[in-house]
């Protein structure tokens, strides 16, 4: 096929976006996410940004379906704000089953209610602190009436790196400026985790007075399908 004959329609630009932002896709979670109706268009169509340069596909054999990252090229048509992203983006086993996983849990969280879904680079800010400055980094943002941040915990983190999350959301809600940053006066924290256990250890490191609240929920509580290690 010539790349030349093909055209990039809005769905084309939003897709690239999408993948861009969230890292890396899998088919089923495009689909899922509204883009396309059918086995065989996604595949024609990611078949066509491929043959363009827009993305690439990972295959591995400890995953049933192929993958899908954003290249550099396709800094050319995400936007400035996005385009820095793809660039020096790491593909490690770990990098991908979190991004799989987090986009599991948007999907999950889109299915029980409406809201919209704010990525984590579209995130970072800096609090202010008696020390410094702490660095705010969510994986994702749900926006409801109460907007929640959402962290997803694959079991890799220590309680100690945990706890400087926590600190840096602590922070946030201390600071005043959470309106100022992100549109919002309060929110709510969701940690998503592998299991009850992980689940138990990490609600026991709630400061006692953080000024938002704190859920932590295990992928099966929130129907989201948690993603396999591989190495």
């Amino acid at each position: 096929m010539n790349s030349r004959s093909v055209k990039l329609t809005r769905r084309d630009i939003s897709v690239i976006r999408d993948i861009a932002l969230s890292h890396v896709v899998s088919r089923d979670q495009l689909m899922r996410l509204g883009y396309f109706g059918s086995i065989t268009r996604v595949n024609t169509r990611l078949r066509d940004l491929i043959c363009l340069g827009l993305i690439t596909r990972l295959d591995t054999p400890f995953y049933t379906q192929s993958l899908y990252m954003a290249t550099k090229r396709a800094a050319e048509i995400v936007g400035e704000k996005v385009s820095p992203l793809i660039l020096g983006r790491g593909s490690s086993p770990r990098f991908i089953q979190h991004a799989l996983s987090v986009t599991n849990v948007r999907l999950a969280l889109s299915c029980r209610t409406n809201g919209q879904w704010r990525f984590e680079q579209q995130l970072w800010r800096k609090v202010t602190v008696a020390k410094g400055a702490l660095e705010v980094r969510p994986d994702g943002l749900f926006v409801t009436k109460t907007p929640i941040f959402v962290e997803v915990d694959m079991g890799h983190v220590a309680p100690n790196r945990f706890n400087e999350k926590l600190t840096s959301y602590v922070a946030l809600a201390e600071s005043g400026r959470c309106s100022e940053l992100y549109g919002f006066d309060s929110f709510r924290l969701l940690v998503i985790t592998t299991g009850p256990l992980r689940a138990h250890h990490l609600r026991r490191l709630q400061p006692s007075h953080s000024g938002f609240e704190l859920l932590v929920q295990t992928f099966d509580e929130v129907g989201a399908a948690l993603i396999p290690a591989w190495s």
